[in-house]
């Protein structure tokens, strides 16, 4: 009654409990206004039904077939009680019992074959012989016998006229009568629906319901205008929601952990599918993104130098760019000798600008290195830096790298300064930024340390001349000065003439040796100059790197003198792709089952739910309640599920994937960040909104009765 009033707009709860009260008392239910429907009797229902009907105090009320599952004593009261309505309103009433049409109806309309056959004013006056068989009329029984002995008095009534043989055990004892008989026994008291009336029977006058009297309007408030209002708000939606939850049985609370597993599932698809798809710079670049690489199978010397003098162009680097580096960690007496291996791409320190550095500062020599953060990432990927106790960038500023020569670090060769870490850049290029002048000693090195063994494979190693200055002095001859000048070990003077030229070639021309010398170290090498170096290394390299200063206009040059050019960042991130589509795909397939199975679940559950429900729905649809507020009834309880039990399954599995994207092996198998939580919300909470609701629509589509009727699902 209380939810009718709030669908006309009368939400104050004082104005509500005024109606209601009222209305119970004049149908004489106020003393089971707490009690639940099933408790009722047919007759009690039938009143309630009333009281729902007339509460809201409607100018028309239609009533079809009031009586028509009542018995006579019901039937005559709710007969009653509607007749004394019709004083105030227009009462439409539909029955199959003339006799109370023409004792109650001012005006009768009969109905044949579903046509009017008749339409006219009730004129009739007479009584109404409507026995109620819940009334026995003492003076109609034909026996009649009064027993009185010893202050006993029994009064016997039969409807027969010969007494019926009946046996009865009559007991008092403590105040209590206690009966036994041959036939069923029916204790007639205040509760019992079984009158007995010393009377004769009459039939029925108008004064029966001219005793009652219905009379709304005093209690009504005309500031209140009937208005149909939604009886649902964002909180009452949520509070019912998790009341109905609550109220759940223990075996549907235990299928809930269905919603919990499912939405954990679907946190665990989307970070699976973002961590597949979502294909980070870190997963494939290896050398500086503004790099473009010309491919050749053997470089001309005089076209590089041609090519690096162009204005569009920064430098030139033979080879990919890609240096092997150590890094040693010298923090205790156990760990000396100790090195971590790293590949990163040799870059220009022009490249970068000073308030590019996140950490420590510019370099301020040849032998200073500026690092990215791409590169610190490696360091930190390797579990041996955190043994160690490095745990941060900071502790890598004044470290040193040097170039890894695989075997070749011994007295007899040359090994390059190492390089002092001075500062952090994040350009998102693994990338090791120093002096341009250190880049083809730097090549050449690591070159020579790819092949170790060049003089077995009747190759020269030659070393920049400028390396060893301070390490050996010339014998004889001088010092090279010149392309293709050499200088070899004393131990050779016998075997390579003074000025003479060896059949070793660089850029087509034979070396040749202008001095001898001897080394204080032992050194067994052969050193020219820089440019002997630089052409020796060209062409060793199939390709080159180009570091343009205007890229699109570097791309063309090279396509229109017919070389191969790509750049180097696209090329290995087409690589990355191909090599890691089957990957992708069977992930991808991975993660949609996983999220379908979820879905399915929760599809399965939330039918389940509602159908058992669908008479709640047909009950609400019936009273009057609107489609819209029957949607956000169930969204309520959708909600409250989502909140309750979606909302923390997502939760612990992102704590879950947390911790494991800390971990380098699973670093780049998942992706959590807000978006990826955000989806997995809106996956939940918008496939249990759209699959709750469904099965509603479904049924709200049927008129109330199909959906009682249980016809409501197709």
């Amino acid at each position: 009654m209380a939810l009718v009033l709030k669908m006309v707009g009368i939400k104050k709860k004082e104005e509500i409990t005024k109606r209601v009260n009222y209305i119970l008392e004049v149908l004489k239910m106020y003393p089971y206004r707490n009690r639940l429907a099933y408790m009722l009797s047919g007759g009690q229902k039938q009143r309630v039904a009333i009281a729902r009907a007339i509460v809201k105090n409607p100018n028309i009320i239609i009533a079809d077939e009031p009586t028509g599952n009542l018995d006579s004593k019901n039937s005559i009261e709710i007969m009653n009680i509607i007749k004394s309505i019709s004083k105030e309103k227009l009462v439409i009433l539909v029955t199959h019992e003339k006799e109370l049409a023409e004792f109650y109806a001012l005006r009768t309309i009969t109905v044949v074959d579903g046509k009017i056959a008749s339409d006219e004013l009730n004129k009739k006056n007479q009584d109404l012989d409507y026995r109620m068989y819940n009334k026995i009329y003492l003076k109609d029984m034909p026996v009649h016998e009064a027993i009185k002995e010893k202050g006993l008095q029994i009064d016997y009534y039969d409807d027969e006229e010969q007494k019926a043989k009946t046996k009865v055990k009559m007991v008092v004892k403590n105040g209590n009568i206690y009966i036994q008989s041959d036939k069923k026994i029916e204790i007639i008291d205040e509760d019992s629906s079984i009158e007995l009336v010393n009377s004769h029977y009459k039939k029925m006058s108008r004064r029966i319901y001219e005793n009652y009297q219905f009379n709304n309007e005093k209690i009504i408030n005309d500031h209140y205008k009937k208005k149909y209002s939604s009886i649902y708000n964002i909180v009452t939606l949520l509070i019912n929601g998790v009341k109905k939850i609550l109220s759940y049985s223990p075996l549907k609370k235990i299928l809930l952990l269905g919603f919990f597993i499912s939405s954990m599932f679907i946190v665990y698809a989307v970070s699976t599918l973002f961590g597949i798809t979502n294909i980070k710079d870190e997963k494939f670049v290896a050398t500086n993104r503004d790099y473009l690489s010309v491919i050749s199978y053997q470089n001309n010397v005089s076209d590089y130098i041609k090519d690096e003098a162009l204005d569009f162009i920064d430098y030139l680097l033979p080879g990919d760019s890609k240096i092997n580096f150590e890094i040693e960690y010298p923090d205790y007496y156990q760990t000396v000798g100790v090195t971590q291996r790293i590949t990163a791409s040799i870059s220009a320190v022009n490249r970068i600008k000073q308030e590019e550095i996140i950490l420590g500062e510019m370099p301020q020599n040849k032998t200073q290195i500026v690092i990215d953060k791409m590169v610190v990432d490696k360091i930190f990927s390797d579990i041996l830096a955190k043994q160690i106790g490095i745990t941060n960038s900071s502790q890598l500023i004044g470290r040193t790298l040097k170039v890894a020569s695989d075997g070749m670090s011994n007295n007899q060769t040359t090994s390059l300064s190492d390089y002092t870490i001075v500062g952090i850049v994040d350009k998102k290029s693994p990338s090791v930024y120093l002096e341009k002048e250190n880049f083809i000693n730097i090549i050449s090195m690591n070159q020579a340390g790819q092949n170790p063994n060049l003089q077995d494979s009747g190759a020269i190693r030659l070393v920049d001349v400028n390396l060893v200055s301070d390490e050996i002095t010339i014998k004889k001859g001088r010092r090279p000065e010149n392309d293709y000048e050499i200088i070899v070990n004393n131990n050779y003077a016998s075997q390579m003439k003074l000025n003479k030229t060896i059949d070793q070639k660089v850029n087509g021309q034979k070396l040749k040796v202008v001095g001898y010398y001897e080394s204080k170290y032992g050194k067994d090498e052969y050193y020219a100059t820089p440019n002997t170096i630089k052409y020796q290394t060209i062409e060793k390299s199939q390709n080159f790197i180009v570091c343009p200063k205007n890229k699109e206009q570097a791309m063309a040059y090279f396509l229109q003198t017919n070389r191969n050019i790509e750049d180097t960042y696209q090329k290995d991130k087409t690589t990355y792709i191909e090599r890691m589509k089957s990957q992708i795909i069977s992930g991808i397939t991975v993660a949609c089952v996983i999220l379908a199975i979820s879905l399915v679940e929760i599809f399965l559950m939330i039918r389940s739910s509602f159908l058992s429900r669908k008479k709640e729905v047909g009950i609400l649809r019936a009273i009057g309640v609107k489609v819209s507020d029957i949607y956000k009834m169930f969204l309520g309880e959708i909600l409250a599920i989502d909140l309750l039990i979606c909302t923390p399954g997502i939760t612990f599995m992102s704590y879950i994937l947390y911790n494991l994207t800390k971990t380098y092996y699973f670093a780049n198998q998942f992706v959590l960040n807000s978006t990826v939580v955000g989806i997995s919300l809106l996956i939940a909470f918008g496939f249990n909104i759209i699959v709750g609701l469904l099965p509603v629509y479904h049924t709200l589509r049927k008129t109330p009765a199909q959906i009682l009727s249980g016809n409501a699902i197709d």
